[in-house]
């Protein structure tokens, strides 16, 4: 699948399962395109970067529209972590951008 954000189309992995959900980037040293969380209705979500190898952006998206992004997320390898929170359907990750 694929999701187009500013007339670019990047390819995306769907994180639809519980498992896939609770997993997502740990573990992980790189990400092709991004991974695309997907939830059955829009609520207030919560991600941290627990055991994630790489920075990542964090956008929260409802219907299609973006309504909060944080940028280049840090990995965390011990609690407590960071949380980044948003309104969302829908979360994308990204590698991050540069500063």
């Amino acid at each position: 699948m694929k999701v187009t954000i500013n007339n670019k189309e990047i390819p995306v992995e769907i994180m639809d399962t519980p498992e896939k959900i609770s997993r997502g980037m740990m573990g992980r040293d790189h990400l092709d395109g991004g991974m695309l969380f997907l939830f059955d209705k829009a609520g207030e979500r919560s991600f941290w970067m627990k055991d994630c190898l790489i920075p990542l952006d964090i956008i929260f998206i409802t219907g299609n529209k973006i309504t909060k992004v944080h940028k280049n997320c840090e990995p965390c390898s011990t609690e407590p972590c960071k949380s980044y929170t948003g309104f969302a359907d829908k979360v994308l990750e990204l590698n991050a951008t540069v500063k």
